[in-house]
């Protein structure tokens, strides 16, 4: 149900994209005043809730808590029952909380540690994670940005079952593994070829969901089939239905085929503006995905 809701896309990103539209500390958040990583970097078992990328950190010492590591997700974001466990100072202002309500301030996390990484000084967001996945058994209790670690390397092996944190940088993109992003873009997105038609689409490891497109793509495409409408996506800023239908053509991601004969189409568009598509877990399982987020660049292997 929660999945079908949010038609693929993550709660939590969805959330967080819709208040960075309006929020300048959550649309550009500060790094980390200093990132530990050991010489030879960390590996990190790559845990899972319905397809999401889950590791354990440590806030301040306390913990373990489960945190889903999104790519589709501008700042990290702790639930507000966290919060409240570890007595953290919560900032509250206009650059700080959207008009929506949909995030309750900011606070500032003196030590966030994936095994032997650590984040000191970081600015999180705070939210009603609890709610949101209400009813979900072993809920997280948190969001971790991929792009936490600038100067790094962030990669999630899939295949593997891992995630891998070190020392480096991609080199420039070339388009068919590799590929830029840009700041106004604020999140790691690449252009994907369905039917011959090019649509720029968010890498969102935060989804459990498979390729969603903008609904204007439904007209646009050759279908092979007649779109059937599958649920009811919402975020703060509205409600868009969801429909999935048969492609007529290949789907392609720079250099590789996608085995995708069917996407899901919403106006569900957590930054308003930016008309893009979303790609989740259903497409990246086959890939070592690597972010460079200093340099704006994602890269896609086998």
């Amino acid at each position: 149900m929660f999945r079908r809701r949010i038609a693929g896309l993550s709660a939590a990103s969805i959330m967080i994209l819709a208040a960075t539209a309006q929020t300048p500390l959550l649309d550009n958040p500060p790094p980390a005043e200093k990132i530990e990583v050991p010489a030879g970097g960390v590996v990190l078992p790559m845990g899972d809730i319905g397809g999401r990328p889950l590791v354990d950190v440590m806030i301040n010492g306390k913990g373990p808590y489960r945190f889903i590591l999104d790519t589709g997700a501008s700042i990290t974001v702790i639930g507000d029952d966290v919060r409240d466990e570890l007595a953290l100072p919560t900032r509250v202002g206009k650059d700080s909380t959207p008009a929506d309500g949909s995030v309750d301030g900011t606070v500032r996390i003196d030590d966030l540690r994936a095994g032997d990484a650590s984040l000191k000084g970081l600015i999180a967001a705070v939210a009603p994670l609890s709610r949101m996945f209400g009813g979900v058994a072993e809920a997280p209790r948190g969001v971790l940005s991929a792009s936490a670690f600038p100067g790094y390397l962030l990669i999630l092996d899939y295949p593997g079952k891992k995630v891998v944190i070190r020392k480096g940088e991609l080199p420039s993109a070339d388009s068919r593994g590799s590929f830029q992003y840009t700041q106004e873009q604020i999140l790691p997105n690449v252009p994907v070829r369905v039917g011959g038609t090019e649509v720029r689409v968010h890498v969102d490891s935060g989804s459990p969901g498979t390729l969603s497109l903008p609904l204007k793509y439904m007209k646009e495409l050759a279908l092979l089939s007649e779109p059937a409408k599958i649920g009811l996506a919402r975020t703060p800023h509205g409600e868009s239905p969801v429909w999935s239908a048969e492609i007529k053509g290949s789907v392609e991601l720079g250099r590789f085929k996608l085995d995708l004969p069917q996407v899901t189409f919403t106006d569900v568009n957590p930054i308003p503006g930016q008309l893009v598509g979303n790609m989740g877990y259903q497409v990246l399982k086959q890939f070592i995905v690597t972010l460079d987020s200093r340099n704006r660049r994602i890269a896609f292997g086998k």
